[in-house]
């Protein structure tokens, strides 16, 4: 069985293409394979979510034939193919480039319609149970025959730690904190906060507390660049690392922050978990599937519902994105919320070893351990294979 991947993907799904016990061959160009978008790419990304586009009922679908293969993929598109296909879908908005009301119109309904009921669509594989749980109320109904799974991404192991490296590391004196914010996400994942909780707790005496920030520099403002360099115990990466030099961040840091506003999936979070780190995070979305509050990390409301508390859209928010999530206004009590767990998990360092290794656990237990996500896998692959006869 071979597996030609029509669209672009994420970084992630490299582990996946490589691992040797899923029962078929990955093939895609490595062109395709990308973590942060170009500027062209988002300049056209931002042109396609005009309203204009809704109107029009305007969707992106990839055409791909004659490849040497028995099965196509794709992430976040609907295809033109000459074979069967599936869709990996991070959240329904994706398939019609994250507008709410493209699927809402009546070119973009009918659009919709034609592209699900495609004969060569035989099964659609959510990235989260958020995801598959309001498919049909933000996209479409689901034909009968089209196969519906659930399965989460595919993170390995992370390499560099154990269950006894995580007892260890609870007990050393020094507390490191980690942020990291792929883009332009720097602010809509609470950036901010995070940086006015580290100085308050410097103002209050926890000087044996250090923050690492991983993100893309260039995205951000000059002044909020100088700001953070000018702030002693906080050192700024640009998210350059490789997949092992990440690896031994998550290894060496104690607890991930990730007071987000828009997030569909926290693949970071999924990543630190490997790695045995408790989170400090928001309800949006996904995120409880991952942190369970009080076990594994603490969870708190976002500052913006991106996604409301039934996991649709949240117009108010999604259509004003610049006076919302990107805007520089700062929530106090996520900044308290932040604070007040930091202290608790570093005064209490029987608390912070136990949901260490709590996050580890869950990492590597169903459905987020690497048997479950390649049996899945397997198993959905054989079942398009016998459908597709």
């Amino acid at each position: 069985m071979t597996i030609f991947f029509a669209t672009k993907v994420r970084g992630f799904f490299k582990h996946l293409f490589s691992n040797k016990k899923i029962n078929a061959s990955f093939t895609y160009s490595t062109n395709q394979v990308y973590e942060t978008g170009s500027n062209v790419s988002k300049l056209l990304a931002k042109m396609i979510r005009f309203s204009i586009c809704d109107f029009l009922g305007i969707i992106q679908v990839v055409t791909k034939k004659n490849e040497t293969c028995d099965l196509y993929g794709s992430y976040n598109r609907f295809l033109n193919t000459d074979k069967s296909y599936f869709i990996y879908v991070e959240n329904p908005t994706a398939l019609f480039h994250y507008s709410i009301n493209r699927s809402k119109t009546l070119l973009g309904k009918r659009k919709v319609s034609k592209c699900i009921n495609d004969v060569n669509l035989k099964a659609l594989v959510f990235m989260s149970k958020a995801c598959a749980n309001t498919f049909e109320s933000v996209c479409h109904s689901i034909p009968s025959n089209i196969e519906k799974r659930i399965i989460y991404p595919y993170v390995p192991s992370n390499s560099q730690i154990s269950v006894e490296d995580i007892k260890l590391k609870s007990q050393t004196p020094q507390l490191k904190l980690l942020y990291i914010a792929q883009g332009m996400r720097f602010t809509s994942k609470g950036g901010l906060e995070v940086i006015d909780a580290f100085v308050k707790l410097y103002s209050l005496g926890y000087t044996d507390i250090s923050l690492t920030m991983i993100t893309s520099i260039d995205e951000i403002d000059q002044q909020l660049k100088d700001r953070i360099n000018r702030i002693e115990g906080i050192k700024l990466y640009d998210f350059k690392f490789d997949y092992q030099q990440m690896e031994r961040m998550y290894a060496e840091s104690h607890i991930l922050l990730q007071p987000t506003s828009e997030d569909s999936f926290g693949l970071t979070i999924l990543e630190a978990m490997k790695a045995g780190l408790p989170v400090l995070a928001t309800k949006l979305y996904s995120i409880p599937e991952l942190i369970v509050h009080g076990k594994n990390g603490f969870l708190t409301e976002p500052h913006y519902w991106f996604f409301d508390q039934n996991n649709i859209p949240n117009p108010t928010v999604w259509n004003s994105r610049k006076e919302t999530i990107y805007s520089e206004k700062i929530s106090d009590s996520i900044v308290s919320f932040l604070c007040n767990s930091i202290i608790n998990l570093n005064n209490d360092r029987s608390l912070l070893e136990k949901m260490s290794l709590s996050s580890y656990r869950i990492a590597h237990s169903f459905p987020f351990d690497e048997e479950s996500i390649v049996d899945q896998w397997n198993s959905l692959i054989e079942k398009i294979t016998k459908i597709s006869d």
